[in-house]
Protein backbone atom coordinates (compact mmCIF):
# COMPACT_ATOMS: atom_id res chain seq x y z
CA UNK A 1 0.00 0.00 0.00
CA UNK A 2 3.24 2.25 -0.44
CA UNK A 3 2.22 5.60 -1.92
CA UNK A 4 -1.26 5.17 -1.42
CA UNK A 5 -3.32 7.92 0.85
CA UNK A 6 -4.13 5.81 4.15
CA UNK A 7 -6.62 8.39 5.52
CA UNK A 8 -9.51 6.05 6.62
CA UNK A 9 -7.29 3.09 7.34
CA UNK A 10 -7.46 1.93 10.52
CA UNK A 11 -5.11 -1.52 11.04
CA UNK A 12 -2.04 -3.45 12.07
CA UNK A 13 0.81 -3.48 9.83
CA UNK A 14 3.47 -6.24 9.13
CA UNK A 15 7.22 -5.59 7.85
CA UNK A 16 9.12 -9.28 7.02
CA UNK A 17 12.65 -9.34 6.18
CA UNK A 18 14.28 -12.50 4.52
CA UNK A 19 17.19 -13.05 2.98
CA UNK A 20 20.04 -11.00 4.92
CA UNK A 21 22.36 -13.50 5.05
CA UNK A 22 23.49 -14.77 1.57
CA UNK A 23 24.04 -18.68 2.03
CA UNK A 24 20.16 -18.88 3.93
CA UNK A 25 18.83 -19.32 0.44
CA UNK A 26 16.00 -21.33 2.18
CA UNK A 27 14.56 -17.76 3.84
CA UNK A 28 13.97 -16.17 0.65
CA UNK A 29 12.14 -19.03 -0.87
CA UNK A 30 9.82 -18.65 2.25
CA UNK A 31 9.46 -15.39 1.39
CA UNK A 32 8.39 -16.14 -2.22
CA UNK A 33 6.10 -19.02 -0.77
CA UNK A 34 4.25 -16.55 1.64
CA UNK A 35 3.67 -14.31 -1.55
CA UNK A 36 2.06 -16.71 -3.56
CA UNK A 37 -0.23 -17.36 -0.97
CA UNK A 38 -0.76 -14.00 -0.28
CA UNK A 39 -1.53 -13.52 -4.56
CA UNK A 40 -3.67 -16.34 -4.06
CA UNK A 41 -1.54 -19.10 -6.49
CA UNK A 42 -1.47 -21.42 -4.04
CA UNK A 43 -3.52 -22.01 -0.69
CA UNK A 44 -2.17 -22.87 2.75
CA UNK A 45 -3.50 -26.47 3.53
CA UNK A 46 -6.41 -27.20 5.82
CA UNK A 47 -7.37 -22.86 5.50
CA UNK A 48 -10.46 -21.24 5.14
CA UNK A 49 -9.85 -19.05 2.27
CA UNK A 50 -12.98 -16.86 3.32
CA UNK A 51 -11.53 -16.58 6.62
CA UNK A 52 -8.16 -15.87 5.72
CA UNK A 53 -9.06 -13.13 3.22
CA UNK A 54 -10.98 -11.48 6.48
CA UNK A 55 -8.43 -11.58 8.39
CA UNK A 56 -5.82 -10.29 5.82
CA UNK A 57 -8.76 -7.35 5.05
CA UNK A 58 -7.36 -5.87 8.52
CA UNK A 59 -3.66 -6.07 7.92
CA UNK A 60 -1.04 -3.96 5.53
CA UNK A 61 2.21 -6.56 4.99
CA UNK A 62 5.58 -5.30 3.64
CA UNK A 63 8.03 -8.56 2.89
CA UNK A 64 11.47 -7.77 1.31
CA UNK A 65 12.34 -11.29 0.17
CA UNK A 66 15.90 -10.56 -0.89
CA UNK A 67 17.59 -7.91 1.35
CA UNK A 68 21.53 -8.98 0.42
CA UNK A 69 20.84 -9.65 -3.58
CA UNK A 70 24.91 -8.92 -3.89
CA UNK A 71 25.62 -12.07 -1.33
CA UNK A 72 23.14 -14.51 -2.61
CA UNK A 73 24.66 -14.18 -5.75
CA UNK A 74 28.02 -14.97 -4.37
CA UNK A 75 26.61 -18.36 -2.86
CA UNK A 76 24.93 -18.95 -6.40
CA UNK A 77 28.26 -18.65 -7.87
CA UNK A 78 29.81 -21.74 -5.47
CA UNK A 79 30.75 -19.50 -2.01
CA UNK A 80 28.60 -21.47 -0.19
CA UNK A 81 29.70 -20.19 3.27
CA UNK A 82 29.15 -16.32 2.40
CA UNK A 83 27.16 -14.79 4.65
CA UNK A 84 28.36 -11.29 4.03
CA UNK A 85 27.22 -9.07 1.68
CA UNK A 86 29.40 -7.83 -1.80
CA UNK A 87 31.40 -5.92 0.16
CA UNK A 88 32.35 -8.59 2.59
CA UNK A 89 29.87 -6.87 5.75
CA UNK A 90 27.92 -8.59 7.63
CA UNK A 91 24.27 -7.15 7.43
CA UNK A 92 23.21 -7.90 10.95
CA UNK A 93 25.93 -5.95 12.77
CA UNK A 94 25.56 -2.79 10.37
CA UNK A 95 22.68 -1.47 12.84
CA UNK A 96 23.16 1.01 15.27
CA UNK A 97 22.37 -0.52 18.08
CA UNK A 98 25.88 -1.33 20.06
CA UNK A 99 27.27 -1.45 16.83
CA UNK A 100 31.16 -2.49 16.61
CA UNK A 101 31.39 -3.91 19.62
CA UNK A 102 33.38 -7.30 19.07
CA UNK A 103 33.19 -10.87 20.98
CA UNK A 104 36.42 -12.46 22.42
CA UNK A 105 35.69 -15.23 19.25
CA UNK A 106 35.29 -12.44 16.80
CA UNK A 107 35.35 -13.61 13.01
CA UNK A 108 35.81 -10.78 10.88
CA UNK A 109 34.88 -13.74 7.79
CA UNK A 110 31.30 -13.43 9.42
CA UNK A 111 30.45 -10.48 11.26
CA UNK A 112 32.27 -7.94 10.10
CA UNK A 113 30.47 -4.86 11.09
CA UNK A 114 31.40 -2.19 8.31
CA UNK A 115 33.62 0.90 8.51
CA UNK A 116 30.38 2.53 10.50
CA UNK A 117 26.51 2.01 11.37
CA UNK A 118 24.55 1.97 8.43
CA UNK A 119 27.76 2.06 5.74
CA UNK A 120 26.36 -0.25 3.72
CA UNK A 121 23.58 0.41 0.79
CA UNK A 122 21.15 -2.17 2.00
CA UNK A 123 20.90 -1.21 5.73
CA UNK A 124 20.60 1.98 4.94
CA UNK A 125 17.35 1.39 2.79
CA UNK A 126 15.87 -0.89 4.97
CA UNK A 127 16.50 1.72 7.84
CA UNK A 128 14.41 3.82 5.84
CA UNK A 129 11.61 1.44 4.89
CA UNK A 130 11.13 0.64 8.61
CA UNK A 131 10.86 4.07 9.88
CA UNK A 132 8.74 5.08 7.33
CA UNK A 133 6.41 2.04 7.26
CA UNK A 134 6.61 2.20 10.68
CA UNK A 135 5.16 -1.66 11.48
CA UNK A 136 3.48 -2.66 14.49
CA UNK A 137 5.49 -6.30 13.99
CA UNK A 138 8.93 -6.76 12.55
CA UNK A 139 10.49 -10.31 11.73
CA UNK A 140 13.73 -11.01 10.39
CA UNK A 141 13.89 -14.32 9.04
CA UNK A 142 17.61 -16.30 8.89
CA UNK A 143 18.42 -20.23 9.13
CA UNK A 144 20.95 -22.36 10.65
CA UNK A 145 18.46 -23.58 13.33
CA UNK A 146 15.19 -23.82 14.35
CA UNK A 147 14.33 -20.42 16.84
CA UNK A 148 11.82 -17.48 17.94
CA UNK A 149 13.70 -15.02 19.25
CA UNK A 150 12.42 -11.78 20.68
CA UNK A 151 15.16 -8.65 21.61
CA UNK A 152 17.85 -8.92 22.75
CA UNK A 153 20.64 -9.81 20.46
CA UNK A 154 23.39 -7.60 21.84
CA UNK A 155 22.87 -8.54 25.67
CA UNK A 156 21.20 -11.66 27.62
CA UNK A 157 18.41 -10.18 28.97
CA UNK A 158 14.84 -9.68 27.27
CA UNK A 159 12.94 -6.23 27.65
CA UNK A 160 11.20 -5.60 31.14
CA UNK A 161 7.05 -5.60 31.34
CA UNK A 162 3.90 -6.07 29.40
CA UNK A 163 6.12 -6.01 26.27
CA UNK A 164 8.09 -8.63 27.18
CA UNK A 165 4.81 -10.62 28.27
CA UNK A 166 2.98 -10.30 24.88
CA UNK A 167 6.04 -11.11 22.75
CA UNK A 168 6.51 -14.44 24.69
CA UNK A 169 2.87 -15.65 24.81
CA UNK A 170 2.72 -15.03 21.06
CA UNK A 171 5.55 -17.07 20.40
CA UNK A 172 4.89 -19.68 22.78
CA UNK A 173 1.69 -19.72 20.12
CA UNK A 174 3.33 -20.18 17.31
CA UNK A 175 5.81 -22.79 19.01
CA UNK A 176 3.05 -25.42 20.03
CA UNK A 177 0.84 -24.85 16.47
CA UNK A 178 3.75 -25.14 14.33
CA UNK A 179 7.16 -26.22 16.09
CA UNK A 180 5.58 -28.81 18.35
CA UNK A 181 7.39 -27.20 21.07
CA UNK A 182 10.85 -27.69 19.31
CA UNK A 183 11.63 -24.27 18.53
CA UNK A 184 14.05 -22.51 21.28
CA UNK A 185 12.34 -19.57 22.38
CA UNK A 186 14.05 -16.14 23.95
CA UNK A 187 16.17 -13.50 23.84
CA UNK A 188 18.93 -13.99 20.74
CA UNK A 189 21.43 -13.08 23.25
CA UNK A 190 20.46 -14.99 26.08
CA UNK A 191 19.56 -18.25 24.04
CA UNK A 192 22.50 -18.66 21.01
CA UNK A 193 25.58 -19.22 23.17
CA UNK A 194 26.98 -15.87 22.29
CA UNK A 195 26.18 -12.07 21.76
CA UNK A 196 25.42 -10.22 18.63
CA UNK A 197 26.47 -6.39 18.49
CA UNK A 198 24.36 -4.39 15.44
CA UNK A 199 21.49 -6.29 14.43
CA UNK A 200 18.14 -5.10 13.40
CA UNK A 201 15.95 -6.24 15.49
CA UNK A 202 17.44 -4.60 18.59
CA UNK A 203 17.65 -1.61 16.38
CA UNK A 204 13.96 -2.28 15.10
CA UNK A 205 12.98 -2.58 18.92
CA UNK A 206 14.76 0.12 20.86
CA UNK A 207 14.71 3.03 18.18
CA UNK A 208 12.19 2.39 15.66
CA UNK A 209 10.05 1.27 19.16
CA UNK A 210 7.80 -1.25 17.30
CA UNK A 211 5.98 -3.33 19.61
CA UNK A 212 6.83 -7.00 18.58
CA UNK A 213 10.36 -7.28 16.77
CA UNK A 214 11.43 -10.86 16.43
CA UNK A 215 14.28 -13.23 14.60
CA UNK A 216 12.90 -16.69 13.31
CA UNK A 217 15.06 -19.29 12.46
CA UNK A 218 13.50 -21.76 10.28
CA UNK A 219 15.89 -24.53 9.42
CA UNK A 220 19.37 -26.22 10.76
CA UNK A 221 20.83 -29.25 9.91
CA UNK A 222 22.91 -29.89 13.56
CA UNK A 223 24.60 -32.99 12.41
CA UNK A 224 26.27 -31.39 9.19
CA UNK A 225 29.86 -30.49 8.93
CA UNK A 226 29.83 -27.02 9.68
CA UNK A 227 32.18 -27.07 6.76
CA UNK A 228 29.50 -27.91 4.41
CA UNK A 229 27.55 -24.43 4.99
CA UNK A 230 24.42 -25.19 2.14
CA UNK A 231 23.09 -28.06 4.03
CA UNK A 232 23.64 -26.58 7.25
CA UNK A 233 21.62 -23.71 6.46
CA UNK A 234 19.49 -25.13 3.97
CA UNK A 235 17.29 -28.42 3.38
CA UNK A 236 18.93 -30.91 0.41
CA UNK A 237 15.83 -33.36 -0.05
CA UNK A 238 12.62 -32.43 -1.31
CA UNK A 239 9.87 -33.54 1.35
CA UNK A 240 12.41 -31.37 4.05
CA UNK A 241 11.86 -28.62 2.04
CA UNK A 242 8.59 -28.42 1.13
CA UNK A 243 7.96 -29.45 5.32
CA UNK A 244 10.08 -26.30 5.93
CA UNK A 245 7.80 -24.12 3.54
CA UNK A 246 4.88 -25.53 4.53
CA UNK A 247 5.18 -25.03 8.41
CA UNK A 248 6.49 -22.09 8.25
CA UNK A 249 4.20 -20.44 5.69
CA UNK A 250 1.27 -21.24 7.86
CA UNK A 251 3.30 -20.40 10.98
CA UNK A 252 3.21 -16.61 9.42
CA UNK A 253 -0.28 -16.48 8.67
CA UNK A 254 -0.83 -17.49 12.23
CA UNK A 255 0.71 -14.41 13.58
CA UNK A 256 -0.95 -12.77 11.11
CA UNK A 257 -3.82 -13.49 12.80
CA UNK A 258 -2.93 -13.74 16.40
CA UNK A 259 -0.56 -10.47 16.70
CA UNK A 260 -3.42 -7.70 16.25
CA UNK A 261 -4.74 -9.81 19.79
CA UNK A 262 -1.88 -9.02 21.54
CA UNK A 263 -1.50 -5.73 20.68
CA UNK A 264 -3.73 -2.95 22.32
CA UNK A 265 -5.50 0.26 20.96
CA UNK A 266 -3.03 2.24 21.33
CA UNK A 267 -0.72 0.29 19.00
CA UNK A 268 -3.40 1.00 16.00
CA UNK A 269 -1.94 3.40 13.64
CA UNK A 270 -3.68 6.17 11.25
CA UNK A 271 -2.09 8.05 9.00
CA UNK A 272 -2.82 11.83 7.88
CA UNK A 273 -0.55 11.89 5.22
CA UNK A 274 1.56 8.87 3.46
CA UNK A 275 4.02 9.47 0.28
CA UNK A 276 5.87 6.99 -1.22
CA UNK A 277 8.85 5.36 -0.03
CA UNK A 278 10.43 6.37 -3.78
CA UNK A 279 9.86 10.08 -2.29
CA UNK A 280 11.21 9.35 0.87
CA UNK A 281 14.59 7.84 -0.49
CA UNK A 282 14.43 11.15 -2.69
CA UNK A 283 14.65 12.98 0.54
CA UNK A 284 11.13 14.06 1.13
CA UNK A 285 9.78 14.10 4.92
CA UNK A 286 7.32 11.60 5.84
CA UNK A 287 4.83 13.31 7.70
CA UNK A 288 2.26 10.93 9.72
CA UNK A 289 0.82 10.18 13.61
CA UNK A 290 2.48 7.58 15.07
CA UNK A 291 1.10 4.84 17.37
CA UNK A 292 1.04 7.38 20.36
CA UNK A 293 -0.87 9.72 18.01
CA UNK A 294 1.77 12.38 18.08
CA UNK A 295 2.37 14.54 14.84
CA UNK A 296 6.27 14.08 13.72
CA UNK A 297 8.44 14.26 10.72
CA UNK A 298 10.68 11.54 10.01
CA UNK A 299 14.40 12.88 9.16
CA UNK A 300 16.50 10.20 9.32
CA UNK A 301 20.15 11.83 9.58
CA UNK A 302 22.57 9.25 10.57
CA UNK A 303 26.21 9.44 10.91
CA UNK A 304 27.62 9.27 7.77
CA UNK A 305 25.54 12.17 6.43
CA UNK A 306 26.58 14.72 9.08
CA UNK A 307 29.71 13.75 8.32
CA UNK A 308 28.97 14.33 4.41
CA UNK A 309 27.24 17.75 5.34
CA UNK A 310 30.48 18.94 7.59
CA UNK A 311 32.97 17.97 4.12
CA UNK A 312 30.55 20.06 2.58
CA UNK A 313 30.37 22.84 4.43
CA UNK A 314 34.40 22.93 4.90
CA UNK A 315 34.85 22.84 1.30
CA UNK A 316 32.19 25.33 0.23
CA UNK A 317 34.31 27.92 2.80
CA UNK A 318 37.60 27.28 1.18
CA UNK A 319 36.11 27.91 -1.84
CA UNK A 320 34.34 30.95 -0.93
CA UNK A 321 37.45 31.97 1.15
CA UNK A 322 39.64 31.49 -2.55
CA UNK A 323 36.81 33.13 -4.34
CA UNK A 324 36.99 36.44 -1.84
CA UNK A 325 40.97 36.71 -2.14
CA UNK A 326 40.47 36.30 -6.08
CA UNK A 327 38.33 39.19 -6.02
CA UNK A 328 40.32 41.39 -3.75
CA UNK A 329 43.56 40.44 -6.03
CA UNK A 330 42.15 41.02 -9.19
CA UNK A 331 40.32 44.83 -7.35
CA UNK A 332 43.84 46.01 -6.00
CA UNK A 333 45.56 44.84 -9.67
CA UNK A 334 42.59 46.71 -11.51
CA UNK A 335 43.51 50.22 -9.34
CA UNK A 336 47.17 49.88 -10.18
CA UNK A 337 46.99 49.53 -14.18
CA UNK A 338 44.53 52.99 -14.56
CA UNK A 339 46.81 55.59 -15.17
CA UNK A 340 46.30 58.71 -12.69
CA UNK A 341 44.73 61.54 -15.35
CA UNK A 342 46.56 65.28 -14.52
Amino acid sequence: MTGQTLESFLGFIFFQTFGQHGRELITSELAFRILSILSEEQFLPKKNGVTLNSTLDKLVIKLVPIENSNGRKRVEAGDLCERRNGRGVDLNRNWGVDWGKKEKDYDPSEENPGTAPFSEPETQIMRKLAISFDPHIWINVHSGMEALFMPYDHKNTTPEGLPSLKMRTLLEQVNKFHCQNRCMIGSGGGSVGYLAHGTATDYIYDVVRTPMAFTFEIFGDNQTSSRDCFKMFNPVDLPTFKRVLNDWSAAFFTIFKLGPLHLDENSTKSADKWVSIDEYLDGYLVERKNRYGKNMEVIDVGMQEIKTYFRLFLLSSVLLMFMFCSRIAKSKYGRNSIPVMP
